[in-house]
């Protein structure tokens, strides 16, 4: 039993630092992924022109209490593009014929450690994906604009020519005839 005894107190004299060590890690981690999610914001709040009140994280459960009642549970980390800034939404609702309806809402600024506490880096991190990967189709955009771009350039130039061949002409150049200058044609 003595050398039982011993044993024991010699693993926990072991563990307690060890505990404090993964404590301390655990807190390192956590700071160290919160200015990495920081910087993450920075960058996504640089394409918030395409985005707007971008909810990363949208949990919702929904449970039947009845014939006609429903309790849900909302969770929601959202991106808001007045500043890189996370908001949390924790709203609890119940709602029915048979039964009382009533709602709590908590909703405030959450900071990244809090949000990494709360939800997790990676997870955080797969929503800032999908939000990206879902409300921006910035390729489509940019092709759009660009084809607007040369179509104004082609009318510029179709109209500038047309201005430097009315005072030649001594009249004003026909609508057949600017047709002819869109198409390339002298």
């Amino acid at each position: 039993m003595a050398s039982s005894l011993v044993e024991l107190n010699a693993l926990l004299d072991s563990f307690v630092p060890l505990s404090r060590k993964v404590s301390m890690a655990e807190i390192e981690v956590r700071e160290k992924e919160a200015e990495a999610l920081e910087k993450i914001l920075a960058r996504v709040w640089m394409a918030m022109p395409f985005l707007h009140d971008c909810h990363i994280i949208n949990r919702r459960k929904l449970v039947p209490t009845g014939d006609n009642s429903w309790f849900a549970i909302s969770n929601r980390l959202a991106f808001f593009d007045d500043g890189p800034h996370l908001f949390r939404s924790f709203v609890v609702e119940q709602w029915g014929t048979d039964s009382p309806a009533f709602e709590i809402n908590d909703n405030r600024d959450i900071s990244c450690n809090e949000a990494i506490q709360t939800y997790g880096f990676d997870v955080i991190c797969a929503g800032l994906v999908e939000m990206l990967k879902c409300r921006c189709n910035i390729d489509a955009e940019y092709s759009n604009l660009q084809t607007r771009i040369k179509n104004i350039d082609s009318l510029l130039q179709v109209l500038e020519y047309s201005a430097e061949l009315e005072p030649l002409l001594g009249k004003r150049i026909t609508p057949e005839g600017e047709r002819l200058l869109a198409e390339g044609n002298p």
